[in-house]
């Protein structure tokens, strides 16, 4: 893999485009070595294709229903199916569950219920309210004290669509899905401008989470001067909003077509931003570490929901590397520098349509690769250890059972060979969790757990079992102290047992127990033959009684009506005999 600054010197330039030659792979198969293939058949950017073919040399699958792949790049969001039909030297660019965290509504029930428990710890993001559930109480908002003003935005869209900005709870239908924000109106500003952060964080595990976040990413401009919010400019949305779909399109819009100077125009690179503003006096340290516990607060929001997923899929991974994820975390800076988490993008952009765009995503993809050991190596290391496991099945003819101590001790060494490859292989991101420090989080992760088994019912069940254990037991104590039968006590008396005496002694327990259960059984199997005995004895005594009645019928019947009828009746009688 590459790794190397000199290495990343003599990369091929990728342009903002890239068209795959199939013929000149063909005519290439033969000269190259094995190598691995990256199925590209539901990505549309280019600079995925281009990673993986100029840069790392990979063979390029364009079959959708192609198993023969080692990485797998997808737009889409990953099914728990799909992941649980790969091989464990198989990696796929998503998690299941991701929507726990990426759609707005699921993000927004997550946090709020993570504040309500902590208030203090998860200020990060603005008050929120679903809509139409929590219509009521957003209602109230228009109602107390001075005007406010909030962002409403459709529960499942993407690049600003839907978006508006309202001070009149008229503007909202009550049945509508919406997810709405209290509008953050004094933002930071940058030559006037309003603007938000686009930061690249990679997700590269479940238990524990592996969290990474890339030290480059786009700072994106408003078009318009910023001015407070009022009635009669909530509807500038080049203004309000920092969308780079909706800012595009505005003829004030300066596309950045140098990559030697990074911080002109409408979109420019965190880096150059963050450089400014150091040089101007600004604490960016600080606000990077603000982001830092801005991001890992989030993830152990959903953390057991992401986990839950991925173990239920493949619960035999312990070096937990088989899915990564880039999110796109959209971070607004209030006047003060501090950070608010606005959204997550599970599919971030990777359009290329600047030089800017092509250079900071190009790396991104490609250290992304290269810190989850996406190679040749790895990956005949995990067929090799997977066969040795197989070998040893076959020879035993059982599959290996391990216990919790083994698995623990198997997690801990997948982890720390991580550890020392990811430290090794950094590039451009910095790691923040699981860190030395890191259990201060321990406390958000174990609430999110309790709320993720009161969602599923696992706690439901949980007490259940707890009932019945204690049932159980209690009954076992009733049965030993008072339902001994005559048969027992006699034996009890003359040996003058006291049942306190033993009260140390299990095999004796054990032993009453085991002869109080046989006559609990013996008076079970008793009643049951009564109850059986009592069926059989009404049965006959119907069954006498429908015979007397036929018989009856009889005497009438010969009197009355022809031969052929007294042979139905007789075989009708038969029957019911």
């Amino acid at each position: 893999m590459l790794s190397s600054k000199k290495q990343q010197e003599k990369e091929p330039i990728f342009k903002g485009y890239y068209k795959d030659n199939n013929d000149e792979e063909k005519n290439d198969k033969l000269k190259r070595k094995a190598t691995l293939i990256m199925n590209v058949s539901d990505t549309k950017y280019d600079v995925v294709k281009f990673v993986g073919k100029k840069i790392f040399k990979w063979g390029l699958q364009y079959e959708m229903n192609g198993n023969q792949w080692d990485i797998f790049w997808t737009d889409a969001a990953v099914q728990s199916e799909t992941l649980g039909k790969m091989q464990h030297h198989q990696k796929i660019n998503h998690f299941p569950g991701m929507f726990s965290l990426s759609r707005k509504n699921h993000l927004g029930r997550n946090l709020m219920k993570m504040r309500k428990q902590f208030p203090s710890d998860y200020q990060f993001f603005p008050q929120t309210w679903l809509l139409p559930t929590e219509y009521g109480d957003f209602r109230n908002q228009f109602i107390k004290g001075k005007v406010k003003t909030f962002i409403v935005k459709p529960e499942a869209s993407c690049q600003g669509r839907g978006i508006f900005l309202t001070r009149n709870i008229n503007d909202i239908n009550p049945n509508d899905h919406y997810v709405a924000q209290r509008y953050l109106h004094r933002p930071f500003l940058i030559d006037g401008l309003k603007f938000d952060l686009r930061v690249y964080v990679l997700l590269a595990g479940t238990e524990p989470m592996r969290i990474y976040v890339y030290q480059d990413g786009l700072v994106r401009f408003a078009t318009e001067p910023y001015v407070a919010p009022t009635s009669n400019n909530l509807e500038d949305v080049c203004m309000h909003l920092t969308n780079y779909a909706i800012n595009k399109e505005n003829p004030n819009f300066i596309f950045n077509n140098d990559i030697s100077k990074m911080d002109v125009g409408h979109k420019r690179s965190i880096k150059s931003v963050f450089g400014k503003l150091e040089q101007e006096g600004y604490n960016i340290q600080k606000l990077w570490q603000d982001m830092y516990k801005l991001f890992i607060k989030t993830f152990c929001t959903v953390q057991p929901i992401l986990n839950h997923h991925y173990k239920s899929c493949q619960p035999d991974n312990y070096a937990n590397n088989m899915c990564f994820e880039i999110l796109g975390f959209d971070i607004f800076l209030n006047h003060k520098l501090q950070p608010y988490l606005l959204e997550v993008n599970h599919t971030p952009s990777f359009s290329t349509d600047t030089p800017l765009d092509s250079l900071i995503k190009k790396n991104l993809i490609r250290d992304s690769l290269i810190l989850m050991n996406v190679s040749f190596k790895a990956k005949e290391q995990i067929i090799s250890s997977r066969k040795e496991q197989l070998q040893l099945r076959f020879q035993t003819g059982k599959k290996q059972k391990l216990t919790l101590e083994e698995k623990q001790t198997l997690i801990e060494k997948y982890q720390k060979l991580r550890d020392e490859y990811e430290n090794k292989n950094l590039g451009d991101y910095i790691k923040i969790y699981p860190l030395q420090d890191s259990g201060e989080y321990i406390r958000f992760i174990e609430f999110a757990s309790q709320l993720q088994d009161n969602w599923t019912g696992t706690n439901i069940r949980k007490n259940q079992k707890k009932e019945i254990n204690e049932t159980f037991n209690k009954n076992i104590r009733y049965s030993v102290n008072s339902s001994l039968t005559p048969s027992i006590l006699p034996k009890i008396k003359d040996r003058q047992i006291n049942l306190s005496e033993y009260q140390n002694d299990e095999s004796e327990i054990k032993n009453i127990s085991k002869q109080v259960a046989i006559q609990n059984q013996i008076k079970k199997q008793q009643q049951l033959n009564m109850k059986v005995v009592q069926q059989i004895s009404q049965s006959l005594q119907t069954k006498s009684c429908l015979q007397q009645k036929l018989f009856d019928l009889d005497i009438l019947n010969n009197q009355n009506q022809p031969c052929s009828s007294n042979k139905k009746l007789q075989l009708f009688k038969i029957q019911q005999m």
